[in-house]
């Protein structure tokens, strides 16, 4: 394989170690709870990656292409949900950027460990072939001009867990943001139907 292929991943896990060591505690004392709650929003968001896969590999559709929308639109909408709840509770914008990015850091875990232990788990065998004919893995490498099928395979899933890792957090900070805005405006429109009911 190609060196880089190899380091990529290995450079991104890394920083995601480091993030995850050092942010954790000081989000905990400035946002209470806040990180449990990222966690399980994470590992629900999770969930469904390892559904989709898990279906993949159970019911072999001739086209995952459907799927793929189903399951990251799911995604999204767990990353923006939490992001939205997260904000309107705290009333504050920074909380929803906080959640959603927070939340696409745990599911990119989830996706990377799902997607590897199941290649690993099936490889080589007749029914993972029919996954990679419907991913269109096959019809990729006859395009690459790669020479081994086995190493153009390992470059591709070490190529996708380093543009998902990186992806999916700026994706999930987005959606955050927007969560954010949605969750402070909220906030402000639930306080003011409060000051009102208690005014009259």
């Amino acid at each position: 394989m190609n060196p880089l292929s190899v380091a990529g991943p290995y450079v991104i896990l890394a920083v995601y170690g480091g993030l995850g060591s050092r942010l954790a505690s000081r989000l905990d004392s400035v946002y209470p709870r806040l990180p449990v709650r990222l966690g399980l929003v994470g590992l629900a968001a999770g969930a469904i990656f390892l559904c989709e896969v898990a279906l993949e590999y159970i019911v072999l559709p001739a086209d995952n292409s459907m799927w793929g929308i189903v399951e990251y639109g799911g995604v999204f909408l767990l990353i923006f949900t939490g992001s939205l709840i997260a904000a309107a509770r705290a009333g504050q914008f920074r909380q929803g950027v906080v959640a959603g990015f927070g939340i696409a850091l745990v599911a990119s875990l989830m996706f990377i460990s799902i997607i590897l232990a199941f290649f690993y788990a099936f490889r080589g065998t007749p029914r993972q072939a029919q996954v990679f004919q419907a991913e269109g893995n096959y019809a990729d490498y006859a395009h690459s001009g790669a020479q081994d099928f086995n190493i153009f395979i390992m470059e591709d899933f070490f190529g996708a867990v380093f543009f998902h890792s990186i992806l999916l957090p700026l994706v999930g900070a987005l959606l955050g943001a927007l969560g954010g805005f949605a969750g402070k405006g909220l906030a402000r429109l639930t306080g003011r139907m409060h000051i009102k009911v208690v005014d009259s």
